[in-house]
C-alpha cells in the first residue's frame, strides 16, 4: 500500500475514529485503526466493538491494501508533523510515514486481526435529514438520558419512525424529553422503533456537524448512521423503551408561562442554597401574578427571585431538583417557556408555545 495525503485531511480523520478507539482494551487489535483502500477511496476505521467509526478522506492512492497501525502512537506523530504533504507506505506489516524532512516506521498488525464490521444490508429504506435538524433533535434530548446496569433500556435514546412522522425520546426516570421531526411529503419510510445506545448519540453530535444531510438506516440489531465522508455503525439497545405517554401531562389544570432567560436566572441564582439534595421550591405568589424560585440552606442563607407570570389555575408550589429543571429549560429556544402543572407531587410539562414538537417533562422532590 502506498498513499499520498495532506496533514489537516489526516487530522480530521483520526480526530473522529479516535471515538471509537479503546486504548484501554485488554485486546490489542482494539488500540489500532485500520488504513484500507476501496476503489480508489482512502478509509480509516475503528471499532470497540460496540460502534465503529469510518471516515473517508481524500488523497492519492498509488498502490492500495490495507494494515492496522497502532492508533495512539500514529495519530501522536500525524499531529505533530510541520510538512502539510504526507506519504504512507506499508510493506511487510511496517508502515513508513514520510515527509519532505521526517520518516518514521512503525510496526503495523495484519489487517486480517481487525474485527469484522458488520453491513448494513439496508433491508429499510434509509432517512434523511438535513444534519442541524437531526442534531437539534437529538440535542435536546439526549440531556433526559443516562446510563444504567439495572435498566439497559433507557440507556439511550429511543427512535421511533411512523409513517412521516420521526420521534425521539429519552428518560432517566426523573425526567423525560422528547421531539417529533416531520418528514417531507415525498419522503418515502417505513414504521420502525429502536433505542441509540447513550454513547452512539453522544459521538453523533460529535461528528455530524458540517454535512448537508444525514443518513439513518435501522436494522433488528444495528443502526448505520453516515455523512458523505463519515460513518458510525453500532449496535441497538435490545429491550422495549418505557412506555411514557401516560407520564406526560395533558391539559394540565395550572399553567403559567415566564420570559426563559430570566427563569434560567432564578434557578442559577438560587442552586448555591439548595443544600445536598439540590431542591428548590417554585411557586405561585399570592396574588398569582409572580412566579418564585425560592431555595434556603440553614448554613449558608436563602434566595427568592420574583418573575411576572402570566396564565391560568390557582397557587402551586412544588421543590425541583434545580438541574434537572435547568436541563429543561436550557433545551428550548424561544423567549419564554409554559409550565403545566397538575399538583405538587405530579410530573410538571415544560413546553414553548412556538415549539410545538418539543417537550421535557420533570418530576418533583416529594417534600
Amino acid at each position: 500500500m502506498k498513499l499520498i495525503l495532506l496533514k489537516t485531511n489526516l487530522v480530521d480523520a483520526l480526530g473522529s475514529v479516535e471515538r471509537a478507539v479503546n486504548e484501554s482494551s485488554s485486546l490489542p487489535i482494539l488500540k489500532h485503526a485500520l488504513v484500507k483502500t476501496v476503489g480508489g477511496k482512502i478509509l480509516l476505521v475503528g471499532t470497540n466493538l460496540e460502534l465503529a467509526i469510518e471516515y473517508s478522506l481524500p488523497g492519492k492512492v498509488i498502490e492500495g491494501g490495507e494494515i492496522a497501525v497502532p492508533f495512539s502512537l500514529f495519530n501522536s506523530l500525524i499531529k505533530n508533523l510541520m510538512a502539510e504533504r504526507v506519504a504512507i507506505e506499508e510493506k511487510d506489516r511496517k508502515i513508513t510515514i514520510t515527509t519532505d524532512n521526517y520518516e518514521a516506521v512503525l510496526q503495523g498488525q495484519d489487517a486480517a486481526e481487525f474485527p469484522i464490521i458488520p453491513s448494513i444490508q439496508k433491508q429499510t429504506p434509509p432517512l434523511l435529514f438535513p444534519t442541524e435538524l437531526f442534531r437539534g433533535a437529538l440535542q435536546n434530548v439526549i440531556v433526559a438520558a443516562q446510563y444504567s446496569d439495572i435498566r439497559p433500556e433507557i440507556s439511550g435514546v429511543y427512535f421511533k419512525c411512523s409513517g412521516r412522522m420521526i420521534t425521539l425520546a429519552a428518560t432517566d426516570g426523573f425526567r423525560l424529553a422528547e421531539e417529533k421531526i416531520n418528514l417531507p411529503p415525498t419522503a418515502s419510510s417505513q414504521d420502525t422503533a429502536a433505542i441509540i445506545p447513550l454513547k452512539t448519540a453522544s459521538e453523533a453530535l460529535k461528528m455530524f456537524k458540517g454535512s448537508e444531510e444525514i443518513t439513518v438506516c435501522i436494522e433488528p440489531n444495528q443502526i448505520l448512521l453516515s455523512s458523505p465522508n463519515e460513518k458510525i455503525i453500532s449496535r441497538l439497545i435490545d429491550g422495549s423503551f418505557p412506555e411514557y405517554h401516560a407520564v406526560i401531562p395533558h391539559h394540565p389544570p395550572h399553567e403559567v408561562t415566564v420570559n426563559r432567560a430570566e427563569f434560567i436566572n432564578a434557578v442559577r441564582l438560587a442552586s448555591p442554597f439548595s443544600g445536598r439534595a439540590n431542591d428548590v421550591i417554585v411557586r405561585l405568589g399570592e396574588n398569582k401574578k409572580v412566579l418564585e424560585v425560592y431555595s434556603v440552606d440553614s448554613a449558608l442563607g436563602e434566595s427568592l427571585y420574583k418573575i411576572p407570570v402570566k396564565g391560568k389555575g390557582e397557587r402551586f408550589s412544588i421543590i425541583f431538583n434545580w438541574k434537572y429543571l435547568l436541563d429543561g429549560l436550557k433545551v428550548f429556544s424561544g423567549n419564554e417557556v409554559t409550565l403545566g402543572v397538575t399538583s405538587s407531587d405530579r410530573a410538571v410539562l415544560l413546553q414553548n408555545p412556538k415549539e410545538p414538537n418539543l417537550l421535557y417533562v420533570v418530576m418533583p422532590i416529594k417534600g
